[in-house]
């Protein structure tokens, strides 16, 4: 009596990738892995012994692939995982269980690129909002994020690193050290990475701002911005920038300011309700105070936008910063009839 020859482990390797697809995945791709799957097993009878070994592996984990079809559930709902450390570890079991195929295959593949917590937070009018992430190590406290008024943010965990796109707005982040997942920001022109420490990324439109408070920050100059991905070095435009307490770079219109040196205070002086500006163009300014007030003060043409405002302000309080202008720059305040604001060159 004569054996079937046992599958190859190609073959294993590929039916081990259709079935956690079928198994893990969302719909509807895991309604077209389980129909690829049913053609590709009729194909032949090593087919079917791939299919079947294949089957006994992935069964042999049944608690951690019920573990990772919940995993990805809650990532789906936006509800945080249980700690990236356990996510790690039940790979690593399922890999051992499986064998050395399953990892080279394409469901782990798969399964290890996908964002195990995705969300987006964004500040309302005259908001500072407050965002924990559970990105912490064995239960220590997560990154912390600070939202000034109309700030909006995009979050994807992974379990190789963590990112944030900005939209705009003003974000204090203080980051938890994990130095297996580091910590990257993409903003308009600048890719900003770190592992462990506190820094402020401002961007309201016109220069795109990095200052640290404590730590060490390496930004990279993006010359497509829109199509910048947070592991592709490929959209650099330049040498990357290291940045360290008390100093802070500016990246307008593609270029970077030479690195100078600031207050760490007054970074984030609008969490403490100050609104702090160093000899800062008008029109940026306004970005800022604009996102205090429900109707914006404009500005007449560019000469006004271009004046220096060097003065410190009470966040919610632009009526006593609208008193105080004609004061401090040669221009003049105009209330117009829809509630805005206007200021002129005097």
């Amino acid at each position: 009596m004569s054996l079937a020859p046992a599958p190859r482990e190609r073959l294993i390797e590929h039916a081990i990738a259709l079935i956690v697809q079928a198994d893990v995945a969302p719909d509807p791709a895991a309604q077209d892995a389980r129909a690829t799957l049913a053609q590709w097993r009729q194909r032949s009878g090593e087919h079917e012994a791939a299919a079947q070994e294949a089957r006994r592996r992935w069964d042999a984990i049944g608690s951690v692939s019920t573990d990772l079809r919940a995993h990805f559930s809650d990532a789906a709902a936006g509800i945080a995982p249980p700690g990236a450390g356990r996510s790690r570890r039940l790979l690593l079991s399922a890999a051992a269980l499986l064998g050395t195929g399953l990892l080279a295959g394409r469901g782990v593949q798969w399964i290890w690129q996908q964002p195990v917590f995705t969300a987006a937070y964004a500040a309302r009018t005259a908001q500072v909002l407050k965002v924990s992430l559970a990105d912490g190590q064995d239960g220590a406290p997560g990154s912390r994020l600070d939202l000034s008024p109309q700030s909006a943010i995009d979050v994807a965990l992974y379990r190789q690193h963590r990112s944030v796109r900005m939209a705009r707005g003003d974000v204090r982040f203080e980051v938890a050290r994990d130095a297996d997942r580091p910590f990257v920001v993409l903003a308009r022109g600048a890719r900003i990475e770190v592992v462990g420490t506190v820094f402020t990324v401002r961007d309201r439109g016109g220069a795109v701002t990095v200052g640290v408070e404590r730590g060490h920050v390496r930004v990279q100059p993006l010359a497509a911005p829109g199509n910048a991905s947070p592991a592709d070095p490929a959209s650099a435009a330049g040498p990357a920038i290291d940045l360290y307490p008390g100093q802070l770079l500016e990246i307008r219109d593609g270029r970077t300011e030479p690195v100078r040196s600031v207050d760490p205070a007054l970074l984030s002086s609008w969490r403490e309700g100050w609104l702090v500006f160093r000899n800062e163009p008008l029109r940026d300014a306004l970005a800022t105070v604009n996102a205090y007030r429900a109707q914006p003060i404009t500005l007449a043409d560019e000469r006004v936008g271009d004046l220096r405002l060097s003065s410190r302000f009470r966040a919610g309080d632009s009526t006593a910063l609208l008193a105080a202008l004609p004061t401090i720059l040669p221009l003049t305040v105009h209330a117009r009839a829809d509630g805005g604001v206007e200021l002129r060159a005097r």
